[in-house]
């Protein structure tokens, strides 16, 4: 309900920590140490057991402590008995540098300070945390001594902090006076059995809200608001002073009460009325409602949009000047105006619409409207009415991209804002792309449709007179074709041992590999030629010898899971060529033609046979001419490993080839070793059926020759 909300909102004003002004000046440990660090002032009394120190330099150099003895007095040698007990400071240090001024000569100087000062016992009643005596210097004041007895408590009242001497008050201490003015009052030094007594407060009034020091207050029974105000230190330039709220205990009841506190908001005025406070009081000042009261808001398509100060008496034609006017752009046959939208809360804003054009020949016409604080103004821009004419050009322009088509545009202008034409646009053609209305039979329906229009490009990617001054209409998208016939230069490389290894251009479409291999000067000597390698379309960049890629294996396994086959693969394999037949039979099938981007690959001889796998030790052996059979390399690795798989032994050659075992019954068939070759040897896989393995093989060898003499018998 709006009750529960303004209760709601009432507590959140005054959840405030529990801090009474002036309490924390207790609680600062610096004002302990306050009378053992000061200078006693001028006026101090001298008491015995005071110490006096007499500093002599320049004729002499000495420093003497003497102590007030019990008759008052100090006994400087040579000078007689000095009387100071009662005397001020500063009386005691002039009588005492006169008599040692008549005992030293004129060059020497003189100090008299005070040392060490004499300790009283000072007793402590009333609300504070360790009542009883204390032992302080008697430099102390009433300060020194409540923070010695441990503070105030909750209930203690800093603002009459009453001192008693013989059975009667001699003075009182006002903590408040001292922190907002710096004024103790009378200067009162404590003597010997002194009393202080800290009394419970009168009021304690709770600051809440929009004050510089939102906290709790202690009050004398005589102070109001006014007191409480100046206390504070004022208010802050949001507080809503007129709108404050008083919350007061009433008959055991919580009572709420409206005060305009903007007039008693003087600390200083006589005339002013003051607000009498309780203790238990709580005095809410909450802040200002957010939000400009004196705004209008010009927007749109005037010179200086912004927030301004509604004047008295100003109509819409005098804030648009203001404004610096419209712009250029500027909609004028339509201005809105919303009458106090500027405020959000507001529920019954709305808008009028009126004319500048109108407004312009008639300032006293209804169109200038009075104006309101929360009025905003809106004028448009007249181009946001209109759609963007947009068109596009692409293909064999320099700069393709749409672009605004403003008035007069024509070909040869869009083809300029594309940067013109590339190249292999000579002797190509354009084609416009137009949408057009054309009417139709059906009662003023204009369905749009597309034509398109072809235009030649000249000699030298000039277009005649006549097509380059075509109009371009909204919407047209333009075309730039290609020559069919222009092409630019393709390229393939080669890389490796060759005399003149590098990029080299395609003569034409049909150029076969020798020819490439003739243009590079040959082979090198040293050059592998069955290990050449094609790659086509692959970056260029720095070839790895195949040999050196990681191999993949993939198992092929029937519908009971039994391993019947396996391919070895790798991920982007190379093309491999016969690099030998090619140079061999030139033109012939082995002779490929080479295409744009292709990279050709030849290493140098690699005089190592690789043996990888099940072996007892992969290595790699130097080729033997004399032995090209794989269990002579085998027999080179110690031997084969555990369980090695004899019957899928391949070997990769140089050039990518790869050859694999063939089996016939007990007998396998290995592929012959050349130089550069890689011998696999593959581990058995787990589950694999050493007799089903022979029975397939057995059956597939015996099926040709079974094949073979039923045809002989069908024949007979």
């Amino acid at each position: 309900s709006e009750d529960s909300t303004i209760e709601e909102d009432v507590a959140d004003s005054v959840r405030i920590a529990e801090e009474i002004y002036g309490s924390n000046l207790f609680q600062n440990t610096s004002i302990l140490q306050l009378a053992e660090l000061s200078t006693p002032p001028l006026d101090y009394p001298i008491g015995v057991g005071d110490h006096i120190v007499v500093s002599l330099w320049g004729g002499a150099d000495v420093e003497i402590d003497y102590v007030v003895a019990r008759d008052g007095s100090i006994f400087p040698q040579g000078l007689g008995k000095i009387t100071v007990q009662g005397l001020t400071f500063e009386n005691a240090r002039a009588i005492i540098t006169d008599r040692f001024r008549r005992v030293t000569p004129p060059s020497t100087n003189i100090s008299v300070t005070m040392g060490q000062p004499r300790t009283i016992v000072v007793n402590v009643s009333g609300e504070v945390n360790n009542p009883g005596p204390v032992v302080v210097s008697a430099f102390s004041n009433a300060l020194n001594v409540v923070a010695l007895a441990g503070g105030l408590t909750e209930f203690g009242d800093l603002r009459n902090i009453i001192i008693k001497r013989n059975g009667r008050i001699i003075d009182s201490l006002d903590v408040y006076r001292y922190l907002t003015r710096g004024d103790f009052g009378r200067h009162l030094y404590l003597e010997n059995n002194d009393f202080v007594i800290v009394n419970i407060y009168d009021k304690k009034v709770l600051a809440s809200g929009q004050f510089k020091r939102p906290m709790y207050y202690l009050l004398k029974q005589n102070e109001g608001f006014k007191d409480l105000l100046r206390y504070t230190g004022g208010l802050t330039s949001d507080a809503y002073a007129s709108g404050g709220i008083i919350i007061r205990n009433v008959n055991e009841k919580q009572t709420i009460k409206n005060v305009n506190f903007s007039d008693t908001g003087s600390t200083t005025g006589h005339n002013s009325t003051d607000e009498r406070l309780y203790n238990g009081d709580i005095v809410v000042i909450n802040p200002i409602n957010a939000g400009l009261v004196n705004r209008v808001i010009v927007k749109g398509e005037v010179t200086y949009p912004n927030i301004y100060e509604i004047r008295k008496g100003e109509r819409l034609f005098d804030l648009i000047n203001r404004a610096g006017g419209v712009t250029p752009n500027a909609y004028i046959e339509r201005v809105y105006v919303y009458k106090g939208a500027a405020d959000t809360a507001n529920l019954k804003s709305y808008k009028i619409d009126v004319s500048l054009s109108e407004l312009n020949k008639n300032i006293n016409s209804i169109s200038n409207i009075p104006l309101e604080p929360n009025d905003v103004i809106e004028i448009f821009n007249r181009n946001q009415f209109a759609d963007r004419e947009i068109v596009s050009i692409e293909g064999e322009v320099r700069a393709p991209r749409k672009m605004r088509l403003y008035g007069g545009m024509t070909l040869k202008d869009i083809i300029y804002l594309a940067d013109g034409l590339k190249p292999s646009a000579e002797f190509g053609r354009i084609e416009v792309s137009s949408i057009v209305d054309i009417d139709s039979a059906q009662k003023g329906l204009k369905p749009t449709k597309t034509i398109v229009r072809s235009y030649s490009i000249l000699p030298n990617l000039e277009l005649d007179p006549v097509t380059q001054n075509i109009a371009l209409r909204p919407y047209d998208q333009v075309f730039v074709r290609k020559n069919p016939t222009f092409e630019l230069q393709q390229n393939v490389i080669l890389e490796g041992e060759l005399k003149y290894p590098g990029t080299y251009s395609r003569l034409n479409k049909e150029e076969h590999l020798s020819s490439y291999i003739s243009r590079a000067g040959g082979l090198k000597e040293n050059a592998n030629i069955s290990g050449a390698i094609l790659y086509r379309n692959k970056t260029i960049g720095k070839r790895e010898n195949k040999l050196n890629r990681k191999d993949f294996t993939t198992y092929t396994k029937d519908s009971l899971g039994n391993i019947v086959d396996s391919v070895e693969y790798e991920p982007e394999e190379p093309v491999s060529i016969d690099l030998y037949n090619a140079l061999k039979y030139k033109n012939s099938k082995y002779d490929i033609v080479l295409e744009q981007g292709d990279i050709l690959y030849i290493p140098a001889i690699n005089p190592v046979v690789s043996v990888k796998g099940k072996v007892q030790s992969p290595l790699k052996i130097f080729f033997d001419k004399e032995h090209t059979n794989l269990t002579y390399y085998i027999d080179k690795a110690g031997g084969f490993g555990i369980k090695p798989w004899r019957e899928r032994i391949y070997v990769t050659y140089a050039n990518g080839q790869s050859k694999r075992t063939r089996n016939f019954g007990f007998f396998h068939f290995y592929p012959k070793i050349e130089e550069g070759s890689t011998i696999n040897v593959p581990a058995k896989p787990a589950g694999l059926n050493p007799l089903r393995d022979l029975v397939t093989t057995l059956i597939t060898a015996a099926l040709p020759i079974a094949t073979a003499i039923i045809i002989s018998n069908i024949i007979k």
